[in-house]
């Protein structure tokens, strides 16, 4: 399986353009890992104001530790989903 870590430029109200590439394994698991961390630090700011979208939030970064954790099994990432 082949993933990959992309950097994209986004201009306002443009779609986004591709920079460059990054295939690096040990790179694309600590993305992975502060992208759930990231997810379920908004889950628990949503949590505060509306609880009903905090849960939602929480759902989605459910949904992203099982898919990272598909994607890069031996990643830290995965490691957290079990």
């Amino acid at each position: 399986m082949n993933v990959i870590l992309a950097i994209l430029y986004a201009p306002e109200g443009q779609k986004p353009l591709s920079i460059a590439r990054v295939y690096d394994r040990d790179l694309l698991s600590t993305a992975a890992a502060r992208a759930i961390r990231e997810a379920e630090a908004r889950a628990n700011e949503l949590m505060e104001d509306d609880p009903t979208l905090g849960n939602l939030q929480r759902e989605e970064a459910n949904k992203l530790k099982r898919v990272l954790g598909m994607l890069l099994p031996d990643s830290p990432a995965s490691a957290r989903t079990q």
